[in-house]
């Protein structure tokens, strides 16, 4: 077993069974951190569980404290209840303050912060609630001393890899990307050094609107 240990937080959504499954091929010990028991079986039985609501600041503080993870990624997104995005980053932050675990990669949204100005009026109108609280939560990252990075991926699709998706730093960017190119550039961003302290943004140049299924759409990301 690896003794190298990887905390996530929205194991079960979308994205972040890709990643949990991904960070085992690679190695590590990997420990979902879940609100929902029930999510259990969406993920490798590798993987290990702790019950975490992330509302809950001393459930937060817990789960961290009991894995003490050398680093710890969230996909968080609300399903209804925005605070998850918000209130629950700010937990997670706090927790991971508390453990003294340095290393924290978050993915928010293309729409966020200084992204917003660049949003399509579309998408503000479908999830601009959704993107506020994502942005609210990327302050509680960013007003922390952890070797933090943000990452704002375009509208996730559930498509096969494809292996040409990208991070940049331009607030201007806009596209798509596949869940499971998502997770590859999270899983590499863990040990990116240079990331640290920087907002990312997360796009698929090779993806058009042409290839989208006609359930793919921009989300407002996993669910815990």
């Amino acid at each position: 077993m690896s003794d190298r240990r990887l905390l996530l937080f929205g194991a079960s959504g979308r994205t972040g069974r890709h990643l949990a499954s991904a960070a085992l091929s690679a190695g590590w010990t990997v420990t979902a951190a879940l609100r929902d028991p029930e999510r259990r079986h969406l993920l490798p039985a590798e993987v290990g569980v702790v019950d975490c609501d992330v509302l809950s600041c001393d459930a937060v503080e817990r789960a961290v404290a009991h894995v003490r993870p050398d680093a710890v990624v969230s996909t968080l997104g609300g399903r209804g209840d925005l605070s998850v995005d918000d209130i629950g980053i700010r937990h997670l932050v706090e927790a991971c303050v508390v453990a003294d675990r340095r290393r924290l990669v978050v993915v928010t949204s293309l729409g966020c912060g200084g992204s917003r100005a660049h949003a399509s009026p579309r998408l503000l109108a479908a999830i601009g609630e959704v993107l506020t609280a994502k942005t609210r939560g990327e302050s509680h990252v960013v007003a922390s001393d952890l070797d933090w990075t943000i990452v704002r991926p375009g509208g996730l699709l559930d498509e096969a890899a494809t292996g040409t998706a990208v991070l940049i730093e331009d607030e201007a960017a806009h596209g798509r990307i596949a869940c499971v190119d998502l997770a590859r550039l999270l899983l590499d961003l863990v040990d990116e050094r240079s990331s640290i302290r920087r907002v990312l943004s997360a796009i698929d140049p090779s993806l058009s609107v042409s290839v989208l299924s006609p359930t793919s759409a921009h989300t407002r990301g996993d669910a815990p």
